[in-house]
């Protein structure tokens, strides 16, 4: 590109020596005829005798006198036209060469960046405690949680526990347990509290009615099912359990699918005693079956998110977030009579849904009339609870009534001499809601 720039300018060098030397000639003979055209025959004879008498050549000096000046008017013209082209091939070279060199400074870039991007290590994965993350029955549910629809299920159940699940996560490694049951809740509840199936089991862990005892408390008053933290206790002793009875994890955690006496009948039937083969070979139930590789495959993925380059929050920074936010931390109180959980709100001078939020076991409301009840507190609570629990009355229940055909609240209410909105606030129903035939309602001391 330069050559050719330079070829241009000897060229455009030559022509512009050549027009400006033709120009220069044609205007000195312009003159010249001008001054040769204006004199007379007799100034012509008049200037020769007077060049004879005089001695001097006036004619030639007027020549010699106006050629020089000429001259030198057409060597300044060459020198400024020289100087323009000159100066514009000089610009143009610049641009040519800052072009050139911007484009190889962007190539150098482009191929920094290219060779940055080859030469980044790809995230390690880490490897599970439990074994069989790479088995085909994982894949499946990974392939499910990798897809746009599925890392959105995964990501909104990670959020919905994010209030308590550093407790999971630190009750599992105070007990030294396998980290994956963290995400165990994902695979029972999606992490919902309140979360109920169609046979009956409910809260984070599931539990069923039957499978409560000893680890909850279920009562009319207290259903501890509906506690993340409570729940949380009982459900990592009983896997604690039957590991200590199995003497394997993935059969523990099976077990805790199916029940104890449903995996010890299959094992009985199976003649290796590893669940991999028993679920190859169809010793389980098919929930149970997939119970096991869900939980791996989830817990595989947030555990190294960035290797499959997931949006999900960081399973070692997590802790830290959490726990600095102290989510798993509270004060308590403890009542032995029937307190309402609104009253102490409003004494507090809390919100209502914050005292709920942190007891969702009492499931009327209100504690138990007359068992010990402990109440869940934000941090630093304490003495602001105790100071309101001395200006609010206990409940009273007198009578327990039930409800009979043709009953209604404000019929009730005037019989027992209370109002509606007390039998409500005690009962936890609204004073629209339509009584059943054989509810029991509690009714309030006048």
């Amino acid at each position: 590109m330069i050559k050719k720039i330079f070829f241009l300018l000897i060229i455009s060098f030559s022509f512009s020596y050549a027009f400006a030397a033709e120009e220069a000639q044609t205007v000195s003979e312009e003159k010249t005829e001008t001054f040769s055209g204006t004199e007379t025959e007799s100034d012509k004879n008049t200037v020769l005798d007077t060049q004879t008498e005089s001695g001097t050549e006036t004619g030639n000096n007027s020549v010699q006198i106006t050629q020089p000046a000429q001259s030198e008017q057409n060597e300044k013209l060459e020198q400024t036209e020289l100087q323009n082209q000159t100066t514009q091939t000089k610009q143009l070279v610049q641009t040519e060469q800052t072009e050139s060199l911007t484009q190889t400074e962007q190539s150098e870039q482009s191929e920094q960046l290219a060779q940055t991007e080859q030469e980044a290590p790809k995230k390690e994965r880490l490897p599970l405690s439990i074994d069989g993350c790479d088995r085909a029955e994982v894949e499946v549910f990974r392939q499910h949680y990798l897809t746009p629809r599925g890392e959105k299920q995964l990501t909104d159940a990670l959020e919905n526990a994010i209030s308590y699940r550093l407790y999971v996560r630190k009750s599992i490694l105070e007990q030294g347990l396998p980290p994956e049951l963290e995400y165990l809740p994902v695979v029972e509840s999606n992490y919902k509290t309140h979360a109920k199936s169609k046979s009956g089991a409910i809260g984070v862990w599931q539990f069923m009615e039957n499978s409560v005892k000893p680890f909850l408390v279920l009562n009319e008053y207290v259903d501890e099912r509906y506690d993340p933290w409570k729940s949380t206790d009982a459900a990592l002793r009983k896997l604690t359990d039957n590991y200590n009875y199995f003497k394997d994890w993935p059969i523990a955690i099976a077990a805790y699918n199916c029940g104890t006496g449903a995996m010890i009948r299959a094992l009985a039937k199976s003649p290796e005693k590893d669940f991999w083969y028993m679920v190859e070979h169809n010793y389980l139930p098919s929930q149970t079956a997939s119970y096991v590789p869900k939980l791996l495959a989830i817990a595989d993925l947030v555990i190294n998110h960035e290797y499959y380059d997931l949006d999900i929050p960081s399973h070692d920074k997590e802790y830290e977030v959490l726990y600095n936010e102290k989510n798993a931390l509270f004060d308590y109180v403890s009542v032995k009579k029937a307190y309402s959980l609104n009253q102490l709100a409003q004494e507090m001078r809390i919100s209502p849904e914050i005292i709920k939020e942190l007891n969702p076991s009492f499931v009327r409301g209100y504690t138990h009339p007359s068992l010990e009840s402990n109440i869940r507190l934000p941090l630093g609570t304490e003495e602001t609870a105790k100071n309101a629990l001395k200006k609010i009355k206990p409940i009273d229940f007198p009578v327990k009534y039930k409800v009979v055909a043709g009953d209604s609240l404000w019929s009730i209410s005037r019989r027992y001499g209370t109002t509606v909105k007390a039998i409500c606030e005690l009962n936890g129903i609204n004073e629209n809601d339509i009584l059943k035939i054989g509810k029991i309602l509690y009714i309030p001391s006048k």
